[in-house]
């Protein structure tokens, strides 16, 4: 099915001494995954040519957000100006960007690693050698999953207050720490006994299924005061294991909360790193 285009935004921009002109476009596709069309929006760089291939970056929202959470409620768009790098933003509802167990309806893996990523290859300027995933709190954690559930598709991988704790460890934690809907969102997607499909999505787990030099480099930052501080102490314990695995990574804990105040800042230092990372050129 052919998708229709919702929406062109040209926002111009201002950064150091000089000025870019970044387009948010608003575009959707047919999941086939999904049996249902999907929104999403794509930040393209200053001066975009559909000819040349670009470095690309998936970022994903947290738990009740959406596609919009990033433009919206962060600088990203400005942070952005300056780099030759198209990132896009999915829209995978409260899903924790896996296939729901039991539910054929909410693949929500297959629709962004293989629904959304053909359609951007296919009709985005795209440098598939140069892909990146990253994402906030839920969305840290689908990053992290999706990066290591499909080695080698992306060269750099960002948490932001990652869920690397899910899905077996922060179940009981959550529910009686009065977050009963976050507890009853990851039944709903992993189910309510732990097995195999546990395992499969278990981020402390299959990072050995991948050599470690064969591992995306990953960037981990947690917030010391989180509230949801087994998210922090799960991101920990994964920066731990990928030291003692000899993977590459870089962790930084530092002070401040489960917030778009704390994430506004530090994805500005995320992306410094991913252009270094993929030799992303700047304006």
């Amino acid at each position: 099915m052919k998708s229709v285009l919702a929406a062109w935004t040209l926002v111009l921009l201002a950064y150091g001494s000089g000025r870019a002109q970044v387009a948010v476009r608003d575009d959707s596709l047919f999941a086939s995954s999904l049996g249902r069309e999907k929104l999403f929006t794509v930040l393209l760089p200053a001066g975009y040519d559909s000819t040349h291939h670009y470095p690309v970056l998936y970022l994903l929202h947290g738990l009740d957000g959406n596609r919009s959470d990033w433009l919206t409620k962060s600088g990203i768009a400005r942070y952005a100006a300056r780099y030759e790098l198209v990132i896009v933003f999915p829209d995978a509802e409260n899903s924790w960007y896996v296939n729901a167990i039991g539910d054929t309806a909410a693949r929500f893996e297959d629709f962004v690693m293989h629904d959304l990523r053909s359609y951007v290859n296919g009709h985005y300027g795209i440098d598939t050698s140069r892909q990146a995933i990253a994402g906030l709190s839920m969305g840290g954690y689908g990053a992290v999953v999706l990066a290591l559930r499909f080695p080698g598709t992306f060269r750099f991988v960002g948490s932001l207050s990652g869920a690397l704790s899910v899905p077996a460890d922060s179940r009981t934690r959550l529910r009686d720490g009065g977050n009963a809907p976050i507890a009853k969102s990851l039944n709903k997607v992993f189910g309510v006994t732990q097995g195999q499909f546990y395992d499969d999505h278990n981020v402390l787990k299959i990072f050995r299924r991948t050599p470690p030099d064969s591992l995306p480099y990953f960037y981990l930052v947690g917030g010391t005061s989180d509230y949801y501080g087994e998210f922090f102490r799960g991101q920990v314990a994964f920066a731990d294991s990928l030291t003692a695995y000899g993977a590459r990574f870089e962790h930084h804990e530092i002070q401040g909360d489960h917030s778009w105040a704390f994430w506004d800042k530090e994805v500005q230092t995320l992306l410094k790193r991913l252009v270094k990372v993929l030799a992303v050129s700047t304006h």
